[in-house]
C-alpha cells in the first residue's frame, strides 16, 4: 500500500487541482480568478493517460486510497458563475454551505480509466457538447455531386442532403456508499477490504454495462411492437436510440443489412465492407460479440500455416486483432456481456455484427464527457452513511447511417 501512496503522491497536485482552488466566502475576487478551468481540463486529460496505463488491480488500489481522502472544496456563487461562463462542462466546484454535495473530480481520472477498461469502445467514440436537453443534429443522407466544366465556366451549385434528427441526452446514475459503522469496523479491524472503493468500482461497472447495452439496444422513441426480443429493443423513454434500432429494418436509413446465413464470416464482412465503400463511407472497425469473434478467429486459424524454426518454438494457436478487407486492415472489437444481445425477425433469431465508419458517430453530452461523482456529506440525509452519486449524461448521434453496415448472424 505504501507503493500505491507514493504513486498517488506523484500526481496529488494534479488531482487536487481538479477540485478547484480552495476558495471561501471571505476571499477577494482577485484570488477567485486564480483557478484556470482550461488548465484543469488539460491536467485531467494528462492524468487520464497516466492512469490508463495501469492495470485494473492497480487502479482499484489507487481508488482505495484516493476515495478515503477529504478533498472537497467550498466555493461561492461568484466563482461558480465564472466557471460556468468560461467552460460549463469543467466547472468543478459546488457551493457546499449547508451540507450540500461536493463534486469529487479528483476521482474522475481513476474512475474514467476503470470505466474504459470495462467499456473500451467508449474511448473510440467522439464526444461533443449537447446543444440542449434533446440534442439536435444534421444527418447526412447524400453528399451531393461535382461536375467537370469549361475553363471559364460558372461553377455549378450543389450541396449535401440532410435530415434533421434528434437524440435524447439521457441521465444515467447510481448512488453508492457504505454505513459509517461499516467503515469504522473495516478500518479498526485492520481489514484490507475497502467497502467504499468496492462500491465505487461496482458503480462504474453498472454505468458502463448500461451505457454500452443502450448504445446497441437502446429504444427511446418507438413503443409499438417494441421489446427486448425485437429489433427495436425494449422501450425506455429516458434512454436513447441504439445501433440495433437505428440500423434496423424499420429505420430506412440507407445502410447495408447483410445476412450471414451459411456463408463464412470473412466473406460476409467483406460484403458489408463493400456496401459501405460503395455508399462513400470509410469503414474503421468491425464490432461483434465474443462468440462471433471466436467464430471468425477459428475460421481464420484454419488458413494459417506455422513455420516454427525449432521444436522448442511451436505455436499453440493464433489470435487475430484485425481482419484485412477492401478498406484495409480493420480492428475487430469484441463487446463483452449481453450488450449486443439477440432478437427475432419473422421467427428467426439473430445477433448483430457491425462494420462501422466511426467518423459518422458522436455521443453528445451535458456537463462532463465522463463520470461525475458527487460526495454526500455524512449525516445530510439523517443517516450515518457515506454516499456517492455517480452519473453521466449522454445521447447517441448517428450522423451518416449509409456509412454503416449491419450483419445479421443466425443464432
Amino acid at each position: 500500500m505504501s507503493e500505491v501512496r507514493e504513486k498517488l503522491d506523484d500526481v496529488a497536485k494534479g488531482l487536487e487541482s481538479l477540485n478547484g482552488a480552495p476558495i471561501g466566502r471571505d476571499l477577494d475576487v482577485e484570488k477567485k480568478s486564480d483557478f484556470d478551468p482550461a488548465e484543469a481540463y488539460a491536467v485531467q486529460r494528462e492524468l487520464r493517460k497516466k492512469f490508463s496505463k495501469m492495470s485494473a488491480s492497480e487502479l482499484n488500489e489507487m481508488l482505495d486510497v484516493q476515495a478515503s481522502r477529504e478533498v472537497g472544496k467550498q466555493a461561492d456563487a461568484g466563482i461558480l458563475n465564472q466557471l460556468a461562463l468560461s467552460n460549463p462542462q469543467i466547472a468543478k466546484a459546488l457551493d457546499s454551505s449547508g451540507g450540500s454535495a461536493l463534486i469529487r473530480q479528483d476521482l474522475e481520472p481513476i474512475l474514467y480509466s476503470l470505466f474504459v477498461k470495462k467499456f473500451p469502445f467508449f474511448d473510440r467514440i467522439r464526444k461533443e457538447p449537447a446543444n440542449g436537453l434533446v440534442h439536435a443534429f444534421n444527418q447526412q443522407t447524400a453528399y451531393g455531386d461535382a461536375v467537370f466544366q469549361t475553363e471559364t465556366g460558372t461553377v455549378t451549385d450543389d450541396n449535401s442532403t440532410y435530415a434533421r434528427q434528434t437524440t435524447n441526452v439521457a441521465v444515467l446514475a447510481t448512488r453508492r456508499g457504505i454505513t459509517l459503522k461499516n467503515q469504522f469496523a473495516l478500518g479498526q479491524g485492520g481489514s484490507p477490504f475497502n467497502g467504499l472503493s468496492q462500491e465505487l468500482g461496482s458503480g462504474v461497472t453498472a454505468i458502463a454495462h448500461k451505457l454500452q447495452k443502450t448504445l446497441f439496444q437502446g429504444n427511446a422513441t418507438v413503443t409499438a411492437s417494441a421489446g427486448a426480443n425485437t429489433e427495436l429493443g425494449a422501450y425506455d423513454a429516458n434512454s436513447f436510440d441504439g445501433l440495433r434500432k437505428l440500423l434496423g429494418t424499420a429505420a430506412s436509413a440507407g445502410n447495408e443489412i447483410v445476412g450471414k446465413g451459411t456463408a463464412s464470416y470473412l466473406s460476409t464482412i467483406n460484403e458489408a465492407v463493400a456496401g459501405v465503400l460503395d455508399n462513400g463511407g470509410a469503414p474503421s472497425a468491425v464490432i461483434c460479440t465474443p462468440t462471433d469473434y471466436a467464430g471468425l478467429v477459428n475460421e481464420l486459424t484454419n488458413l494459417v500455416r506455422y513455420n516454427a524454426p525449432s521444436q522448442t518454438e511451436q505455436a499453440a494457436g493464433a489470435t487475430f486483432g484485425s481482419v484485412v478487407t477492401a478498406a484495409g486492415s480493420l480492428p475487430i472489437l469484441a463487446v463483452p456481456g449481453d450488450a449486443i444481445g439477440q432478437y427475432a425477425v419473422s421467427g428467426t433469431d439473430y445477433r448483430d455484427m457491425y462494420v462501422v465508419d466511426e467518423a459518422g458517430w458522436s455521443m453528445p453530452y451535458l456537463g462532463s464527457d465522463s463520470i461525475t461523482t458527487l460526495e454526500i456529506p455524512i449525516g445530510v440525509n439523517g443517516a450515518l452513511t457515506r454516499l456517492y452519486i455517480m452519473y453521466v449524461m449522454f445521447g447517441f448521434a448517428n450522423k451518416a447511417p449509409q456509412f454503416q453496415a449491419k450483419v445479421r448472424v443466425t443464432v
